[in-house]
């Protein structure tokens, strides 16, 4: 750590910097170039005291016989210092600064106590360059105001002779100095100090070098980090590299906060060469320290290892320039940028703004233009009441009420020659007749005008009558000229063309159209319903067998149903539940007579007028229960009784189809496949028997799904 702070220390030794405290808002031990500006007062108090945990002295000290003394432990010193700069002018500054000194208790002798210092009175120029340049110059004078029995660690180099001969709190000699200043400024992000003094002490020999420079980073917020480097050293021709590295030598961090009214408190600690390296006598300063009552002989530290410090700093406005000159300094002035020769008030505001002769608490038009006449209320003069002042009214006798521009004039938009506010048509069009309101005395420009016209917004391209209304041959209310209909009958709707209406555009008017809401696109007949030429319920657009035969059953296309899939539609099939893959004749019926249930079924016989089966019957029931065991199917079981009287047909055709059905049950069909229906006399007609059957029983089989 400290062979990195010893290389920051080499790298920047070059920069220039001031020893001192808080001379100027910006910097510490280095000043800002820029000077405060006239009136301004800077005061600044700051407080440091060294504490390295080290003596005083390196070997102790020696007195005038030779003795030695030691210190034993270490040596409380601290320096107190008052600073104040005023602005004169803006680019020059007169300061002076008032330091105080004390050292602790040294053992074997009297050198403790408080004193005062040398007081320090200077001067400052600065000389802007740029926007972000300042260059500066500067003179002090250091007065030997400073006790000379006080004091143990001389506070400055140049307090030390060339022979050693030294006093603690002052030179004993008067000392002149003259100062040079840079300060760059970065923006808000940076500003660079830097400083450079000769200073030379009245009546001995040598001559001093102050030198150093610093960054503040952040000058513009409310915490801004300092870093500074600064040193002090004799100008000699002989042993160059040992005076400078045994003077004064110090870099210098601190944490500056703005508090509020351009106030200023630093923390900081100056931090000596001696801290990088080892504490050898070859690094001292030997020093014979000039007392009354004795003289002492020791070996001090160029500058102390690590020393701390306090300042508080505050800037008071005092300036007295007056910018506007219109007899109110600017810190006072709350209207600055008033102009030359205005009567102003106190607080430097003007007592008529606008200089028209009326105070501005009574004037109600204050941003009058310089010389236009005004009224008692400071508004400008309106001869003709138009709301334009006389001076921008280039039609000074317009009429009261009259419509009026921008500069004063009538304002006629259609240019008819009535003003806009009595003008009840405004937007004529130009060239035309106008009556005393502004209105066109043709306002359609049909010819004919608006005094007999009882049609006056008639379309400029219509043909009219005598009274100025469209001509209409077919009384539709629509002029011939846009009638693409001339024809209509007498009392029918008719569109926007003269046609007559035709909602569901299908061709036929809706005073004759069955069937207003026609799809658009189809084909209609004549009273605008959908053709189905077949009648089979299904639209010719949508038939795909638009010749179906009248009665025959038809799917959603409009082709014949055939349910069993045998080939033949349902309308001609005999046998409609022909079982899957059955051969089949021109009728839809098995060739194979026992899978013919139609066969089947004229083979099973009942007694006259009862319910017992024949015995032939069973070979047919036979083939039945053959079929549905090998064929997934339902089987509906249909009967009826034309032998015996009507009254009893019902109940006996029950019957007889409850015997067939729990025969079929007994022979192992699940009575879930077959279901039964009596029809009394006679059976329903199907789709090829019209006027129903002649049979007495009918089995209609019903093929089932079967899983895949």
């Amino acid at each position: 750590m400290r062979k990195l702070l010893l290389l920051i220390a080499v790298c920047v030794s070059c920069a220039l910097a001031q020893i001192g405290l808080a001379q100027s808002e910006s910097g510490l031990h280095a000043p800002s170039a820029m000077t405060l500006g006239q009136g301004y007062l800077f005061v600044s108090g700051s407080f440091e005291m060294v504490s390295n945990g080290e003596t005083a002295s390196m070997e102790g000290y020696y007195t005038a016989d030779g003795k030695q003394v030691d210190l034993g432990r270490n040596t409380p010193s601290n320096d107190e210092n008052l600073f104040v700069s005023f602005g004169v002018l803006d680019n020059l500054d007169l300061s002076f600064s008032v330091p105080f000194h004390y050292d602790g208790d040294i053992p074997g002798d009297d050198f403790n106590g408080l004193g005062l210092g040398d007081i320090q009175v200077a001067g400052k120029i600065s000389f802007p360059l740029s926007d972000w340049i300042y260059l500066g110059l500067g003179s002090e004078i250091i007065a030997p105001t400073g006790i000379e029995n006080k004091g143990f660690r001389p506070r400055h180099r140049w307090y030390i002779e060339r022979d050693g001969s030294s006093y603690a709190y002052t030179a004993g000699n008067w000392v002149v100095g003259a100062n040079a200043y840079l300060t760059i400024v970065g923006g808000e992000f940076v500003t660079f100090n830097s400083y450079a003094a000769l200073l030379k002490e009245v009546g001995a020999d040598e001559t001093f070098v102050l030198w150093g420079g610093g960054f503040n980073i952040f000058p513009e917020k409310m915490l801004t980090l300092i870093l500074e480097m600064s040193g002090e050293s004799p100008i000699r021709s002989s042993h160059v590299h040992r005076s400078v590295l045994n003077s004064p030598f110090r870099f210098t961090p601190a944490l500056k906060l703005h508090l509020p009214h351009d106030a200023f408190l630093t923390v900081f600690a100056d931090v000596g060469l001696n801290y990088f390296r080892s504490d050898d006598l070859d690094n001292g300063l030997p020093v014979h320290l000039e007392n009354s009552s004795s003289d002492i002989d020791f070996t001090i530290s160029g500058s102390p290892t690590v020393s701390m410090g306090i300042t508080l700093s505050k800037t008071f406005d005092f300036s007295w320039h007056d910018d506007d000159g219109d007899g109110v300094i600017d810190r006072k002035d709350l209207c600055p940028n008033t102009g030359r020769n205005q009567v102003v008030n106190a607080r430097g505001c003007p007592v008529d703004e606008d200089r028209d002769g009326v105070l501005n608490i009574v004037d109600m038009c204050p941003g009058t233009p310089l010389g236009v006449i005004v009224g008692r209320d400071g508004c400008p003069l309106d001869f003709d009441h138009d709301g334009v002042p006389d001076y921008l009214d280039k039609c000074l006798g317009t009429k009261k009420g009259f419509a009026v521009d921008s500069t004063g004039c009538m304002l006629d938009t259609d240019g008819d020659g009535i003003d806009d506010n009595n003008d009840k048509c405004p937007n004529t069009i130009p060239g035309d007749p106008v009556d005393s309101t502004g209105c066109p005395l043709d306002q359609d420009h049909d010819g004919i005008p608006n005094d007999v016209d009882k049609c006056p917004d008639t379309p400029s391209d219509v043909s009219i009558d005598l009274m100025g209304c469209p001509l209409d041959f077919d009384q539709d209310g629509v002029p011939d000229g846009y009638d693409r209909c001339p024809n209509s009958l007498s009392g029918e709707i008719v569109d926007q063309f003269g046609c007559p209406n035709d909602a569901d555009k299908d061709g036929v008017p809706d005073t004759r159209d069955l069937c207003p809401d026609t799809q658009e696109g189809v084909a209609v007949n004549s009273d605008g319903c959908r053709v189905d030429s077949d009648d089979d319920g299904v639209f010719d657009e949508e038939d795909k067998c638009p010749r179906t035969p009248a009665g025959a059953p038809v799917d959603s296309l409009g082709c014949a149903i055939d349910s069993d899939h045998d080939g033949i539609p349902d309308w001609m099939d005999y046998c409609p539940g022909t079982l899957a893959k059955v051969a089949v004749d021109i009728e839809g019926c098995p060739m194979n007579a026992r899978l013919n249930f139609n066969s089947m079924a004229q083979r099973i016989k009942f007694k006259h007028g009862d319910t017992t089966l024949v015995h032939s019957s069973y070979t047919a029931l036979s083939d039945v229960i053959a079929a549905m065991r090998k064929h997934p199917m339902m089987l509906e079981i249909q009967c009826s009784a034309s032998d015996v009287s009507p009254d009893r047909a019902q109940e006996l055709s029950e019957a007889r189809a409850r015997s067939i059905f729990n025969f079929l049950e007994m022979k192992g069909i699940s009575e879930d496949r077959l279901t039964y229906k009596g029809y009394g006399s006679k059976l329903p007609p199907t789709q090829t028997q019209k006027n129903g059957s002649s049979a007495l029983i009918r089995l209609v089989p019903v093929l089932m799904k079967t899983e895949p």
